[in-house]
C-alpha cells in the first residue's frame, strides 16, 4: 500500500501541469486500485481547476461508472458542514462557541458536569473535547438503517445518564453523540430545523442541491452501493443524524463546497470561513487524543476538522474522514493555497482507509508542489 502512494505521487510531481487532466485520472486509477472498492468517485481543485473523475461501477456488475451526481453518503464529513453552520449563527450572534450546552437543553434536562469544571460548550462538542462517549449503544443501534438513529428525543434521554470521561477541554474523544448534541443546539438557536437551516444558511446559497438527509427517490435512484460486502443499506431520511453523519452528496456538490472553502468560487464571507478551518487546540494542550488518528497523527482540532502537521517542505493539512453505510469518505485541504482533494469508495475496509488517506495526503501536497 505505501508503495502505491509513492508511486501516485511521483507520478504527479513528474508531469509538467499542462497535462494535468491526464495525469489527475491515472493517480485516481492508482487510488481506486488501491482501495479495491467496487466504486468510486474523486474530486480535485487546484486554484481555478476542477477534476471530476469516476472509477469501477456505480453498483457491482451493473456498468455503470460513478458521475459527478452519483449519490453517496459522507458520513462523518456531516459534522463540518455543522460547524460551518454554527460559525455562520454565531456571526449572526445566535450562538457564541462559549455558550453551555445547557443553554439549548429541552426543560428538565439536565447537562452532566465534571466537579469544579467548567460546562460542557459548544465548542467542546465541536471539538470532540466534551468527554461525552462516542457513540449512543443499544439494540436499535444494531438494527437500524445507516444514520436513522439515534434521534432528538432518545439523545437528550441518553445524555442525563452518562457521567463525562474528563473535564470538559482536558481531553479529546472522538464523540458521535456530540455532534448529534451539537445539531440540537444550533436548531434550537436557530428557531428552525437542523437540516432546515443547514439548507438555508449554507447548502442552497452553495447550490449544493444533492446535499441532503431527505433524498427525493429521483436521487434515490443515483445511490452508489458496494453490493452483497458492502451494501450501502436502504436510502432512507436521515434527519435524525444529519448534524453527526446523515448527510448524502455527490462528488460535485463536495467540489463546490472545496471551492468555497478554499476560497476559489462561491466564497462568501472569507472571514467565516477563516473561523470555520480554524484551529483552537494543539495536541500538546489535551491529556489524551482517541480517535482522531486515523489518517495521520493529529496536531492540532479545529471543528471538526483535524490538521496533520508541516514536516518540511510538506505543508499543514486539514482533512476530516467519514464512513458509514456502505461508503468511506475523505477530504483533504491546504486552506491558502487553493488545493484540494476529496474522494469517497464503496467499501468499509478501515485498513484499506487509511492507506487512501496517505495516498490522498501525498496527492494533495503533490499537486500544489506542481
Amino acid at each position: 500500500m505505501m508503495k502505491s502512494a509513492i508511486l501516485l505521487t511521483s507520478m504527479v510531481a513528474a508531469y509538467p501541469a499542462v497535462a494535468g487532466e491526464a495525469l489527475l485520472e491515472r493517480a485516481g486509477a492508482a487510488i481506486f486500485k488501491q482501495s479495491a472498492a467496487p466504486g468510486m468517485v474523486i474530486a480535485v481543485v487546484r486554484g481555478d481547476q476542477l477534476t471530476l473523475l469516476g472509477y469501477g461501477e456505480t453498483a457491482p456488475g451493473n456498468g455503470q461508472k460513478p458521475g459527478p451526481d452519483s449519490l453517496l453518503r459522507v458520513g462523518s464529513m456531516s459534522k463540518v458542514l455543522a460547524t460551518e453552520l454554527m460559525i455562520k449563527l454565531a456571526d449572526d450572534g445566535k450562538v457564541r462557541l462559549s455558550d453551555p450546552l445547557q443553554k439549548y437543553a429541552p426543560a428538565g434536562v439536565t447537562v452532566p458536569v465534571w466537579p469544579g469544571a467548567q460546562p460542557i460548550t459548544l465548542l467542546n462538542l465541536a471539538t470532540h473535547t466534551s468527554g461525552l462517549a462516542r457513540v449512543i449503544e443499544g439494540k436499535q443501534a444494531e438494527q437500524a438503517a445507516p444514520f436513522t438513529w439515534p434521534g432528538r428525543e432518545l439523545r437528550w434521554e441518553w445524555l442525563q445518564r452518562q457521567t463525562l470521561a474528563n473535564a470538559p477541554g482536558a481531553a479529546a474523544q472522538y464523540s458521535n453523540a456530540a455532534y448529534g448534541l451539537l445539531g440540537d443546539a444550533l436548531a434550537s438557536a436557530g428557531r428552525q430545523s437542523y437540516t432546515q437551516l443547514l439548507h438555508d444558511r449554507l447548502t442552497g446559497p452553495l447550490g449544493m442541491n444533492d446535499t441532503t438527509a431527505s433524498p427525493s427517490p429521483q436521487q434515490c435512484a443515483r445511490l452508489m452501493t458496494g453490493g452483497k460486502f458492502n451494501p450501502s443499506g436502504p436510502c432512507l431520511d436521515t434527519q435524525a443524524t444529519a448534524s453527526s453523519g446523515g448527510m448524502y452528496s455527490t462528488a460535485a456538490d463536495m467540489a463546490r463546497w472545496m471551492q468555497h472553502l478554499l476560497g476559489v468560487k462561491h466564497a462568501g464571507n472569507p472571514a467565516q470561513t477563516a473561523q470555520a478551518l480554524a484551529i483552537y487546540l494543539q495536541r500538546q494542550e489535551l491529556s489524551a487524543v482517541a480517535g482522531l488518528d486515523k489518517a495521520g497523527r493529529a496536531s492540532g482540532l479545529g471543528l471538526g476538522w483535524v490538521q496533520l502537521a508541516a514536516s518540511g517542505n510538506t505543508p499543514a493539512i486539514l482533512q476530516k474522514t467519514g464512513g458509514g453505510g456502505g461508503f468511506m469518505s475523505y477530504m483533504a485541504l491546504l486552506p491558502g493555497r487553493r488545493t484540494g482533494v476529496f474522494v469517497s469508495v464503496t467499501s468499509m475496509n478501515i485498513d484499506m482507509f487509511a492507506s487512501l488517506a496517505l495516498s490522498v495526503n501525498r496527492l494533495v501536497v503533490a499537486l500544489d508542489a506542481e
